[in-house]
């Protein structure tokens, strides 16, 4: 008896399935799927779930070009709400329908999603396949307004895969100029104006980060307010992803120069948008920005909620990257085969093995060596403070040497004077603290070339850019270890991104190679030589 009634409870949902769908002609899909997109402009969640249904009832059909179609607005709002990894599942689906129905605008797309989520999740060499992929389909696209709009695309997907890759300033700005071109191309018919002002207000956005970038900041602001503009502009239909990014950089632009007032009234704007559209990624910027002006502002409980908050999102979001990650690795083991994957195993038991011996010898580096290390850490401390009783504004790293070093390039004595000058100034700017800073950025920003910057540093701080770079953000951080009790409660990862650094890992090397002690013993002391609990 019970065997009858599941087999007719089957039947019965069978059936409800089959008429549900039956109910539907393509015509009401097509139409189903016009009221998700409008809904992705400001509505993305219940665009996505609108989606999902008409996907399922075009499946039940037969009508691929419904699945399709639902498949590009889902990869869409999937990217724009970080979850990566089901863009890259969902791309292997798109791709074979619209290689089947010959659909090159939606398959160019697919590729160029696909990039960029592998971009996102750590696989640039993934990425850059698939973006020329994009871009050799979006060549057969026959439609001018089309092809224009997926190149400006690709275009600024090709910019951040060079941002991700820290390709020189200039292949940034010649990608984010391509992207306005072809965006400029497009012609306005009642299908694309919205398309054409959603890539306008990206591509003025970029070149605004670029400007700051390069320390243009003028331009940054003009860039910048083009694209809230537009963003704003309820005649355009942008998405509000867009208005929320623009008023997150101009509130990381003001805590750049120094304007913490008005970096944090552009937080608290960006924070009342982003309550309603949800972007977490953009949510824990804006909770940086915060914490970090409101430390300027000397307003400790404000700041330690916002780095609360910061903390507690960060770590959230880094878990499900990781988890995130999984699906895309075995899809790309695949494609490149079982010798792929034995190089992988072979690689990840050598690195183990690596790092299991490094773990062991520095552990016993370390329990020799105890007396030495606080012997360094007593010199740091005596520096320290034998800089706040002279009262200096200059950091001692970057005096320059008397020592007449050998010169390798042709330099004059004015030109040395003059560049001596705008180092020092820049050494007291806290410029130095921005991660995108390199030889290039910086040559441009003392506008001189980046042979004579090298040179000038190695003959008078004496040592090479990147090992002058970070002397610096090392001396800075120690300093306000020891003048800003405050700094010692953050995690070492938060000091790490706070100075510049790109990781703990590397933070913490480079901190003991310039003052002979780890971040944990340098604070864990500061601590106890105040009265202070220790870290554990």
């Amino acid at each position: 008896m019970m065997l009858i009634k599941k087999i007719i409870l089957f039947l019965a949902c069978t059936i409800l399935s089959f008429t549900k769908a039956q109910n539907y002609t393509e015509s009401q899909i097509d139409a189903e799927i016009k009221k998700a997109r409008i809904l992705s402009i400001n509505k993305p969640n219940k665009s996505i779930e609108l989606c999902t249904k008409i996907y399922r009832i075009s499946k039940d059909m037969g009508y691929k070009k419904g699945m399709l179609e639902c498949n590009n607005i889902l990869m869409a709002k999937l990217y724009d709400a970080g979850d990566f990894k089901k863009v890259v599942d969902i791309s292997r689906e798109a791709e074979t329908l619209a290689k089947e129905i010959n659909d090159n605008v939606t398959l160019s797309n697919t590729y160029r999603l696909r990039g960029a989520s592998y971009t996102e999740l750590g696989f640039n060499d993934e990425c850059l396949k698939e973006l020329k992929k994009a871009l050799r389909t979006a060549e057969k696209i026959t439609s001018k307004n089309d092809k224009n709009y997926l190149e400006a695309l690709i275009y600024t997907g090709f910019g951040s895969y060079s941002a991700h890759i820290n390709a020189p300033m200039d292949s940034l700005i010649y990608y984010a100029e391509k992207s306005l071109k072809s965006t400029m191309a497009i012609y306005e018919d009642k299908n694309f104006v919205t398309k054409k002002y959603y890539n306008l207000a990206v591509s003025y956005m970029n070149l605004g980060m670029l400007s700051v970038a390069t320390n243009r900041i003028k331009d940054a602001e003009m860039y910048l307010s083009k694209s809230l503009e537009i963003s704003q502009n309820e005649k355009y239909l942008v998405n509000k992803n867009i208005e929320v990014t623009v008023l997150n950089e101009f509130a990381w632009l003001y805590y750049d120069q120094k304007k913490y007032k008005e970096a944090v009234r552009y937080a608290e704007r960006a924070e009342a948008l982003e309550k309603r559209i949800s972007i977490p990624y953009i949510r824990r910027d804006i909770y940086e920005v915060y914490f970090k002006s409101y430390v300027e502002l000397g307003e400790k409980e404000t700041s330690k909620k916002y780095m609360n908050l910061y903390t507690k999102l960060n770590d959230s979001l880094v878990n499900v990257e990781k988890k995130a990650i999984n699906t895309p690795v075995k899809q790309i083991m695949s494609e490149q085969g079982e010798s792929y994957t034995n190089n992988i195993q072979r690689i990840i038991l050598i690195a183990l093995g690596l790092l299991i011996s490094v773990l062991a010898v520095g552990w016993f580096f370390w329990r020799k060596n105890q007396n030495k290390i606080h012997e360094k850490y007593k010199n740091v401390i005596a520096n320290l403070k034998n800089e706040a009783d002279a009262k200096q504004s200059g950091f001692t790293l970057a005096e320059t040497d008397d020592k007449v070093a050998e010169n390798t390039l042709s330099i004059s004595e004015d030109t040395t004077t003059e560049l001596l000058r705008k180092l020092s100034k820049f050494e007291k700017s806290e410029k130095f603290l921005k991660k995108d800073t390199n030889l290039s950025s910086l040559s441009n920003m003392l506008n001189t070339n980046p042979r004579y910057l090298s040179e000038i540093i190695k003959q008078h701080r004496g040592k090479n850019f990147n090992n002058y770079l970070n002397g610096l953000r090392i001396h800075y951080i120690t300093n306000k270890l020891y003048e800003t009790p405050v700094f010692r409660e953050y995690k070492i990862s938060y000091l790490a991104e706070f100075c510049g650094f790109s990781s703990r890992e590397v933070f913490a090397v480079i901190f003991k190679k310039e003052t002979g002690v780890t971040p944990s013993y340098f604070i864990n002391q500061l601590k106890k030589d105040n009265g202070q609990p220790e870290v554990v």
